[in-house]
């Protein structure tokens, strides 16, 4: 057997142990917590965050000011548009 092959089955081997070392941990705890009292009650819910509705915050005047310059925009893009 190369010295790859042989490291290589000793790192799975290595895999297989941790593995089986992590589920006989949690074996164990599960043991110990059975052992431990059942906490009273269900718990604290956690308070949901209220969003509030966002008003607008552009007046008239500044919505009509967008709208424009949009509209002065869009008709300079139709304009290079049917140029090229």
């Amino acid at each position: 057997m190369s010295r790859n092959g042989i490291l290589h089955a000793l790192k799975d081997e290595e895999k297989s142990l941790r593995t089986q070392l992590v589920a006989i941990q949690r074996a164990i705890e599960a043991i110990e917590g059975a052992d431990a009292p059942a906490p009273a009650g269900r718990g604290k819910k956690k308070a949901l965050k209220v969003v509030a509705k966002r008003k607008r915050t552009m007046t008239e005047e500044q919505r009509q000011a967008v709208a424009d310059r949009m509209r002065k925009y869009w008709a300079s893009r139709r304009e290079s548009k049917a140029q090229a």
